[in-house]
C-alpha cells in the first residue's frame, strides 16, 4: 500500500526524491525512517546507541502499521 499524497511531509518526500535520483530507490516510508534517524543523530551527536536505533525503528514500524491499518479501514468502507 502506498502513502497518499495528502499525507506526505515535504522533507520526507524531498529525501525520497533525492535518493531515487541518485539511484537509491527507496519508498516514502523508508525515507521517513532515515529522517527519524538523522534527527536523533543530530540531537544526540556522538551518544547514539543501539537502543536508540531500536526505539526509533520500533516506533516507526508502529506508526506505519497504524497508518496502513487506517488506510485499509477507509478503503473497506468505500
Amino acid at each position: 500500500m502506498d502513502v497518499k499524497i495528502k499525507d506526505r511531509k515535504e522533507d520526507v518526500e524531498f529525501l525520497r526524491m533525492a535518493c531515487n535520483l541518485a539511484e537509491l530507490g527507496i519508498a516514502y516510508h523508508q525515507a521517513d525512517l532515515i529522517i527519524r534517524l538523522q534527527e536523533r543523530l543530530k540531537k544526540l551527536k556522538g551518544k547514539f546507541s543501539i537502543s536508540d536505533g531500536v526505539e526509533i525503528h520500533h516506533k516507526w514500524k508502529q506508526d506505519w502499521q497504524n497508518y496502513f491499518d487506517e488506510q485499509s479501514k477507509t478503503q473497506d468502507v468505500s
